[in-house]
């Protein structure tokens, strides 16, 4: 796979505007910084930032967000108190991906709070780890506690999302033309 199809496979829900924010993985001999700078510049077109983190020797973690939908996040007041619990002490877009990045390069244990950013239910991200992954009521594009029939519509928006993405990239579409026609697509919807 292209870093261009791991690209639109990660992160089509964030770019067309219907999830705050993906994160991936890719492996260095498949990391281009070329084309990631191609993308960066595309997302910060639309409002989006694209952001890399070399996180070991053979892994670069790869963050694409909406930046205003991530800060409306990070300023509720329940994944404030979360995240202060988690040890995060300055709360601002900047500080908590830093602080993020620099917890997966410990890689003492994976940080679980990014999921707040994800747009994941911060009571799926607490569950989640109270229960260690397991017990959860729906296995989705994330482990549901709660809300399942949220978690559900959800994971299906996002993969139809990804299967268009895909299907208009392969047909040549710029991902400024996919955004285009997936907004267009939605308000007809």
């Amino acid at each position: 796979m292209s870093f261009d199809q791991i690209i639109i496979n990660s992160c089509s829900p964030t770019f067309c505007n219907i999830k705050p924010a993906n994160i991936f993985f890719v492996k260095k001999e498949n990391f281009s910084q070329r084309e990631f700078e191609v993308w960066k510049e595309a997302f910060r077109k639309e409002g989006l930032e694209a952001i890399a983190s070399q996180i070991s020797e053979s892994s670069t973690a790869i963050l694409i967000l909406n930046i205003c939908w991530v800060k409306d996040i990070l300023s509720d007041l329940q994944v404030l108190t979360y995240l202060s619990k988690k040890g995060y002490k300055n709360i601002s877009l900047q500080s908590f991906i830093g602080e993020l990045f620099i917890r997966m390069k410990k890689q003492e244990s994976f940080p679980h709070e990014v999921g707040v950013i994800l747009g994941y239910p911060v009571e799926d991200v607490i569950e989640f780890e109270r229960q260690a992954g397991h017990n959860c009521k729906y296995c989705g594009c994330w482990k549901s506690y709660s809300d399942v029939e949220k978690a559900k519509k959800c994971h299906c928006r996002f993969s139809e999302c990804r299967k268009l993405c895909r299907k208009w990239y392969e047909e040549g579409f710029s991902i400024n033309q996919i955004i285009t026609k997936y907004q267009t697509l939605k308000t007809v919807a």
